[in-house]
């Protein structure tokens, strides 16, 4: 084979490597983006399933009023809440709720929301704003590497981050979102504790 063949043929395997390179990486965006899909399903499916009535975590107010003897009583009476937004304040963190993560992304070493992310994470908002009476946990999660009170910080603010975003973007009442971080005290279940799919934002609907 001279070397013009030989120039060739190298070409020719070149251009058929990058081929498969692309086709690999248009593959795994496809699945990311099936993925990406099936989750907001998901969530979507945990905001409008029948809500649950919890009386544990509902305001009370003091009422007093007098008895037939005409004492004065004092008792318990439910909060009436402007709208149809409960308090969510008020809701104790072991409720019953259903959990949706998401890979959300952010800028390295930083709370800062990565303009990959902002698209799903503008759609969560929009899913959310579809049912303002159901409150839900954000919660922040890193993987183990570094620091774990810095690590405990930086989750915490990703998911004021994430709700911020939320909030201004698609008008979601603030009072519906409670924010924790996570750090890296629960990674993914069979999955290493540094491994970097740990770095999530966890949905958590009410039931």
């Amino acid at each position: 084979m001279n070397s013009s063949s030989r120039y060739f043929s190298r070409l020719a395997s070149a251009a058929a490597l990058s081929c498969v390179c692309v086709l690999a990486c248009v593959s795994t965006t496809a699945i990311a983006d099936q993925s990406e899909q099936a989750k907001l399903k998901e969530l979507q499916r945990a905001l409008t399933a029948p809500k649950e009535e919890a009386e544990e975590f509902s305001a009370k107010a003091i009422v007093f009023d007098k008895d037939d003897s005409g004492n004065v009583r004092a008792q318990a009476a439910p909060v009436q809440q402007q709208g149809a937004t409960a308090d969510c304040s008020l809701v104790p963190a072991d409720v019953k709720a259903t959990a949706v993560d998401f890979q959300i992304q952010f800028k390295v070493g930083s709370a800062e929301l990565s303009p990959v992310s902002e698209n799903t994470v503008l759609q969560i908002a929009k899913i959310l704003a579809l049912t303002p009476e159901r409150c839900v946990f954000v919660e922040g999660h890193t993987d183990a590497t570094g620091n774990p009170d810095a690590n405990l910080k930086l989750s915490r603010e990703r998911a004021e981050s994430v709700v911020k975003f939320i909030t201004e973007q698609a008008g979601v009442l603030r009072n519906r979102l409670i924010t924790v971080g996570k750090g890296s005290t629960e990674p993914l279940r069979n999955v290493n504790p540094r491994d970097s799919r740990n770095r999530r934002v966890v949905f958590k609907v009410v039931s």
